[in-house]
């Protein structure tokens, strides 16, 4: 009986242990930018999309704008001061910022750069990221006016699961860009005004075809929590698909002037990105890996 009391707490938490390891080794199979760390290859001062990043790390895109080198050049890896968390071996993934006086101009009116990585495979995932939007010192008429997005994709990069989509033009508040949700069948809709040069963290979690998003300010300096909002918004994913499709994540800016010859110069600063299977899903598997480690033990200590 005594082996009994001591034997099962044991064989359960080593079994719980386990299982639980197993999660986590599993959620690192779908995505994390990995603070674009250089400890842990990123490369500084090129694309994100160039053959100077590790093969592991790197993005693709569409957007081949130097045509002697082929590397990419206004999707790069920097460390921004004031906006890239410490320590210092972090960075940043800058999209746009690129102004006609740079010589360096992109090759498309809609730049597109993504990462394909693992799918989920619980039916579940949740995607973070986070972010800031800086606003152009151009001149008018396309000053600030670009509009940047997470779009998260298929693993064929085919179809979009659902776009958050940062637009310039349409807020309520003065010197504010608009968040808003796109989900094919399901329209786009209005979620809310946002600050440039704010940071902010958003978090979807996907279940089956349904999403949940909130959202958080931190301060940029000692990172606390300004403000924050759980449960800002819901909806559906796109018309067929579910969270199992979710494979690929975009980034994506489009100029408001239809022209790669004239950006608005407005960038955005991408911090992290992460994907993990929902965490929910995972503690209810890890409650049924130790119920059965209970009718293990009992069905050996008989």
């Amino acid at each position: 009986m005594h082996r009994r009391q001591i034997g099962f707490p044991h064989a359960a938490c080593l079994f719980l242990s386990w299982f639980l390891a197993a999660g986590s080794v599993q959620a690192q199979t779908n995505y994390t930018a990995q603070n674009f760390n250089t400890n842990a290859g990123y490369k500084r001062g090129v694309g994100i999309i160039s053959t100077n990043q590790p093969v592991g790390l790197r993005w693709q895109g569409n957007d081949p704008y130097n045509a002697t080198s082929g590397l990419g050049e206004t999707d790069y890896v920097a460390r921004v001061l004031g906006y890239t968390p410490s320590p210092l071996a972090n960075s940043s993934l800058i999209q746009g910022g690129i102004s006609i006086g740079d010589s360096v101009l992109p090759g498309t009116n809609r730049v597109r750069i993504w990462k394909t990585f693992t799918p989920p495979v619980s039916g579940s995932s949740v995607f973070f990221a986070e972010w800031s939007l800086i606003p152009s010192l151009e001149g008018a008429p396309y000053n600030g006016s670009d509009t940047f997005a997470f779009d998260l994709r298929n693993a064929a990069n085919t179809q979009s699961l659902l776009g958050l989509q940062f637009t310039p033009g349409i807020n309520v508040q003065p010197g504010s860009y608009t968040l808003q949700t796109i989900a094919a069948g399901y329209g786009t809709n209005t979620i809310v005004d946002l600050a440039y040069q704010g940071l902010f963290q958003v978090t979807v979690a996907m279940t089956s075809s349904s999403w949940n998003l909130s959202l958080a300010q931190i301060n940029s300096t000692n990172r606390a929590v300004i403000s924050s909002y759980t449960n800002l918004a819901s909806g559906n994913l796109a018309t067929g698909t579910t969270a199992l499709d979710f494979a690929t994540l975009g980034l994506n800016w489009d100029l408001a002037s239809t022209n790669n010859l004239e950006p608005g110069s407005n960038y955005i600063i991408a911090n992290q990105f992460t994907v993990v299977p929902e965490p929910k899903t995972w503690a209810l598997l890890a409650m049924a890996a130790l119920l059965a480690a209970v009718f293990v033990f009992r069905r050996r200590g008989v």
